[in-house]
C-alpha cells in the first residue's frame, strides 16, 4: 500500500471513528486526542483535528475552498513528506453548483474518476506530478436540506 493510500485510509477511518465517538457538534477534546493519538500510533505519522468554530484553513489552496461554504471539521496527518487533510463543509448550494464548481475549479487537472449517484457526487482529481490530489464528496443532507461537502486533499513534498 502506497504512502498517500495509507494516509488516505487513516483519515477516512480516523474520521468514521471520530464521528461515531463523540458527534461533530459535540466534539470532545478529549475523543479527539484520543483518536489522534490512536491514529499516530497506527501509521507513524502525525495527527491533528479541528471541529467547530475554529477550523484551520490554511493548508487549503484557496482555489479549493467553496465560496460562503461554513466549515465544520478538519483533520490532518503527515508522514514522511506526504500530507493528507480531511475538510467538512456545509453550504445551502445545491449539489449541482458544487459540483460544477469543482469541475471548474480542477479543469487543469487530470480527472481520475467521477461517481454519481441519487444525490451525491464523487469527483477524484490530481496534479500530472502526482504531487497532489483530491477527493470531493459532495452529497444532499435529506435531513437539514443542507449539501455537506467533504474534501480530502493530499499533497506530496
Amino acid at each position: 500500500m502506497s504512502r498517500v493510500s495509507l494516509i488516505a485510509l487513516c483519515l477516512a477511518l480516523g474520521f468514521v471513528v471520530l464521528v461515531n465517538v463523540n458527534c461533530m457538534k459535540c466534539g470532545d477534546k478529549i475523543a479527539r486526542k484520543a483518536v489522534e493519538s490512536a491514529v499516530e500510533k497506527a501509521s507513524g505519522g502525525k495527527a491533528k483535528i479541528d471541529v467547530g468554530g475554529n477550523v484551520d484553513l490554511s493548508a487549503l489552496p484557496a482555489f479549493l475552498r467553496y465560496p460562503g461554504a461554513l466549515a465544520k471539521a478538519r483533520w490532518a496527518m503527515s508522514r514522511e513528506g506526504t500530507t493528507g487533510t480531511v475538510y467538512t463543509f456545509e453550504t445551502a448550494d445545491p449539489v449541482s453548483s458544487v459540483v460544477n464548481f469543482y469541475k471548474q475549479a480542477l479543469s487543469g487537472w487530470k480527472n481520475a474518476s467521477t461517481m454519481e449517484s441519487g444525490d451525491a457526487t464523487i469527483l477524484v482529481y490530481g496534479t500530472e506530478d502526482e504531487k497532489q490530489t483530491t477527493t470531493v464528496t459532495v452529497a444532499q443532507d435529506k435531513d437539514s436540506g443542507k449539501t455537506s461537502l467533504t474534501l480530502l486533499y493530499t499533497k506530496k513534498d
